[in-house]
């Protein structure tokens, strides 16, 4: 009898050291919850938590029209370019001369040339809308514009 007692009292420990571990374990947790608080502080950390959430709401949403405002912008950035060399004549020598295209993310800009000749170097700009110019292109010119127009702009993520 009195083993039978002993072994109750040592399983009647067991179980009470056992809830003792789970009872700190959950209040751990409610003291994390609450940021050191008491239940008391509830409340207030949940509507400091929401006030938390609504600001990073907020500035989200203005980080976003920044974004975009700022995507807009760089679209007519100047983003494609090309050069092609050329020799117009053959009584000068290299290839000094050339065309530059200039292009934003709407192949829109311009294809400046420069010819160099013994008498002097002029210079032509020609502007480009769609990847179009209404003036007559060179075959350099148009060269340099259809290479422009191939290569691809930095990627934007639009969400």
């Amino acid at each position: 009898m009195i083993y039978l007692a002993l072994a109750l009292a040592v399983i009647a420990l067991i179980a009470a050291a056992s809830s003792w571990l789970v009872y700190r374990r959950l209040r751990d947790r409610v003291t994390a919850l609450l940021g050191g608080g008491d239940a008391g502080s509830l409340e207030s950390t949940l509507t400091a938590h929401l006030k938390r959430v609504s600001a990073v709401d907020h500035r989200l949403a203005t980080l976003s029209d920044e974004y975009s405002r700022l995507a807009a912008m760089t679209s007519l950035a100047s983003q494609k370019i090309s050069l092609v060399r050329f020799n117009p004549f053959g009584d000068t020598g290299g290839d000094q001369s050339f065309s530059l295209a200039v292009l934003d993310a709407h192949d829109s800009g311009y294809v400046l040339t420069s010819i160099h000749g013994r008498e002097g170097t002029r210079v032509y700009v020609k502007p480009v809308d769609l990847g179009k110019s209404k003036y007559t292109l060179s075959v350099e010119e148009q060269q340099a514009l259809t290479q422009a127009a191939k290569r691809v702009p930095p990627v934007t993520k639009e969400t």
